[in-house]
């Protein structure tokens, strides 16, 4: 079952280094079913990482369609890369490429572009890396069932 992805905005009063309140809106990816179930879900995350009141100002669906995530505790920063996947028209013989959207976990660009294409090798159509910039994601929230769970770590 492929991920629906929803980014999220979320506003709230953060505390400083200074110890001032500053008013922040923070972006939040998620994979969820629906917008409801999506809303839901961020709220749910936010409670344990806000402690005063918040609001969310934007949720809308993301193009993006595959994660990639990374062992390596210091790929802290999220990249949002363009891959096109070249095909060949069976009816025309032309070759055309379709765009898909990944977000790459990394500690900066460099690493983004070893981790994406680490996880690219295993691809038996040809493809390219279009593109990789730096996003505003503050964390991302992947949907796992517990079917899911349970086949992992039985695979382990």
């Amino acid at each position: 079952m492929t991920a629906n992805w929803f980014e999220a905005k979320v506003k709230y009063m953060k505390v400083n280094e200074e110890g001032r309140e500053k008013k922040v809106n923070e972006a939040y990816l998620l994979d969820a079913v629906s917008y409801t179930e999506a809303e839901s879900r961020i709220m749910h995350e936010m409670e344990s990482v806000i402690s005063g009141d918040y609001y969310i100002s934007s949720l809308k669906k993301s193009n993006i369609t595959e994660l990639v995530l990374s062992e390596d505790e210091n790929d802290d920063r999220w990249y949002k890369a363009k891959v096109n996947i070249i095909d060949a028209d069976e009816v025309s013989g032309k070759e055309k490429s379709t765009g898909q959207y990944y977000l790459v976990a990394a500690s900066n660009m460099n690493r983004a572009l070893e981790n994406l294409e680490k996880s690219l090798s295993t691809f038996v159509v040809p493809y390219e890396i279009a593109s990789i910039s730096d996003t505003q994601f503050m964390d991302v929230f992947p949907y796992f069932s517990d079917e899911e769970v349970t086949e992992e770590s039985n695979e382990g």
